[in-house]
């Protein structure tokens, strides 16, 4: 019976073994779980990390789709005040030169009123000529006035003419712009000259003693004539 009998000694080794196996086969499983998890990206699980705190902005739409940019939460404050000091500064942009910008009035006969209120000694248009013994056309309207009344023009304009003339005595003639031309005679003591720029109730000259339009009247008068692309006008 004492032949069938091991050592103790013996019987503890081969008790080891499973034990050693196990650990063994729990060691390699640890590690391949950690090389499993060192494979994922560390931006990766950054976001992963980070993704309930972003908020999706959508953006402008582009020709190759819609363009989404991603705002964190301690961003999106910043964001917005920018976004609405870009639509204050576009809107004072628009007020300057966008569709509130005043747009100029083209010119009319209205902004043409007669320089004076003086008593009308002839108006525009045909009449006969004692001097000429013939019908003549008469251009502009003639006012009955004091010697040396101020005339001021009635519109701002560039002098084209400033100077003697054989019928009207001293006369200046203003282009107004778009077609507009306005002659001032029967002058004297002109204030202006040729080239010059004027504005609105600008003194023009005095009225001189001057026998009249076509040198018809002993009366002093101012001749004023209105035209606009070569036709005249009947100032009111």
């Amino acid at each position: 019976m004492n032949r069938w009998q091991l050592p103790k000694g013996r019987i503890l080794a081969w008790s080891f073994i499973p034990v050693l196996v196990g650990l063994i086969v729990y060691s390699g499983y640890r590690g391949t779980v950690s090389n499993s998890s060192s494979d994922v990206p560390q931006g990766v699980m950054n976001e992963s990390a980070n993704s309930a705190n972003e908020i999706p902005v959508p953006a402008p739409q582009s020709t190759g789709g819609t363009i989404v940019n991603v705002i964190k939460p301690n961003q999106q404050e910043t964001h917005l005040d920018k976004i609405t000091q870009e639509r204050q500064f576009e809107r004072e942009l628009e007020l300057v030169f966008g569709q509130h910008k005043p747009v100029a009035e083209s010119l009319e006969l209205k902004n043409f009123p007669s320089p004076v209120e003086g008593k009308v000694i002839r108006n525009v248009g045909n009449y006969y000529s004692k001097a000429f013994k013939n019908y003549i056309f008469h251009a502009g309207i003639d006012y009955a006035l004091s010697e040396g009344t101020v005339i001021r023009a009635t519109r701002g304009g560039k002098v084209v003419f400033a100077g003697p003339d054989a019928f009207l005595g001293q006369k200046v003639t203003l282009d107004c712009g778009e077609g507009w031309f306005v002659t001032y005679g029967g002058l004297d003591n002109l204030r202006v000259q040729e080239g010059e720029v004027v504005e609105s109730q600008d003194a023009l000259g005095q009225i001189g003693f001057f026998p009249g339009s076509e040198g018809e009247s002993d009366q002093p008068q101012l001749h004023y004539e209105v035209w606009h692309d070569g036709q005249v006008q009947r100032p009111s």
